[in-house]
């Protein structure tokens, strides 16, 4: 079924990412991997050059500020983000840039994004066992077209459990709480802002929530009403079972979402809620 779905739903090809901007990082190059090294929450020492890495960062309560792919090439290091998120990023680093010499300024470069299948030639950086996605940048669109559409780059994202954060969401969450923990946080590193908290929480924490994806038939939100239904004496809102986070995706006559759901409430969502296809 996993399979005979994605082949459904994900179609190979590239799509200029429209909303996304580009920052280039520019210092010495040891300055700025020290500097990067203590603010993201991935581990820069591991991003090899002509490659790229889902990273975040938090704030000292561990709430998630802003999220962004940076990219490595020729020993040069880039943002890769959200134009929602790129003044947020900015103005929360530059206090601290400022003791390492480093700069961000803003490229004219397009972000590109792909989704094809296993050993394209680009490095992917997320990956499962029927597609890869990558990114890169380009100075210009010169005989470049779109050949996915913007509903089936999100639809991929999100089945490999790849959340992209809005403004609005900003100190929203924590990481443990939208998969970041499995993507986007090193746990093998040194200090960042809000590591103590995060790794508080990875280690000492009881997870009761699971951060899903969901595959469903087109109408499935339909049935979740506010109304009340008995289990075993107890009455549950359907909308309760489950908590979305960022976009629903339409496409080819099914939704795709990611949700935040309680362990214990995994097997309800499957009696309760009709038109599930797969959840992740």
């Amino acid at each position: 079924m996993k399979k005979d779905i994605h082949n459904k739903l994900i179609e190979f090809g590239s799509i200029q990412l429209k909303d996304w901007h580009v920052i280039d990082i520019v210092g010495d190059e040891l300055k700025v991997e020290e500097f990067l090294q203590g603010q993201v929450t991935s581990d820069i020492s591991l991003l090899s050059d002509k490659c790229s890495q889902l990273s975040s960062v938090c704030d000292h309560k561990g709430l998630v500020i802003a999220d962004f792919i940076i990219t490595k090439n020729n020993k040069k290091y880039k943002f890769l983000l959200n134009k929602a998120l790129r003044d947020i990023l900015v103005d929360e680093l530059k206090p601290f840039s400022k003791f390492y010499a480093v700069q961000f300024k803003r490229t004219n470069e397009h972000v590109i994004g792909i989704i094809s299948q296993k050993s394209n030639s680009k490095e992917p950086f997320l990956s499962n066992n029927f597609f890869e996605i990558s990114i890169y940048t380009k100075d210009n669109l010169d005989k470049f077209n779109d050949s996915i559409n913007l509903s089936q780059w999100e639809a991929a994202n999100k089945i490999l459990g790849n959340l992209y954060l809005k403004s609005r969401d900003t100190k929203k969450y924590r990481p443990l709480e939208i998969n970041y923990d499995e993507l986007r946080v090193s746990f093998d590193k040194g200090c960042y802002r809000g590591q103590e908290i995060v790794a508080r929480m990875k280690y000492l924490g009881v997870d009761r929530r699971k951060f899903c994806t969901f595959i469903t038939e087109e109408g499935f939100f339909s049935q979740l009403q506010p109304k009340s239904i008995s289990i075993s004496g107890n009455d549950i809102e359907k909308r309760k079972l489950l908590k979305n986070v960022g976009e629903i995706i339409n496409l080819k006559d099914k939704c795709v979402f990611n949700a935040i759901v309680k362990k214990d409430d995994l097997s309800k969502i499957n009696d309760l809620l009709s038109g599930i296809i797969e959840i992740i």
